[in-house]
């Protein structure tokens, strides 16, 4: 196995489902997982479920059969917490404080962000 100071990865799909993202998820974590030995975290719903915490462990067995399904098996949302970002109503934090506190709750070292010219702006 490979070394890498990277050693939890976040991942998450935003903007319009596309064909080829579950296929990117396998691709990512299985390489990860084998060379590196990476644990990896899905977020649900792209940037909004990293602004609301909604993660979870992403295990070998979750990305298995999943190369000819259609669409993401983290869900996918249309959101823009940089542009335009307001406060929570309950935690009154912005969405990129909200995105630090989730990011480090988790131990991420990296985040793979997959999709569009927007999701990665």
């Amino acid at each position: 196995m490979k070394k890498t100071a990277v050693k939890t990865v976040g991942i998450l799909t935003a903007g319009g489902d596309a064909p080829g993202l579950n296929a990117a998820i396998r691709g990512v974590c299985r390489s990860g997982m084998i060379n590196y030995g990476m644990k990896f975290v899905g977020i649900r719903n792209g940037y909004r479920g990293l602004v609301e915490g909604d993660c979870f462990q992403i295990k070998a067995g979750d990305v298995a059969g999943i190369l000819t399904r259609g669409g993401t098996i983290l869900g996918t949302a249309r959101d823009k917490p940089f542009k335009n970002p307001v406060p929570d109503a309950d935690t009154g934090l912005l969405p990129i404080e909200a995105i630090k506190k989730n990011y480090k709750k988790w131990k991420m070292d990296a985040l793979v962000v997959l999709g569009g010219n927007g999701t990665n702006t």
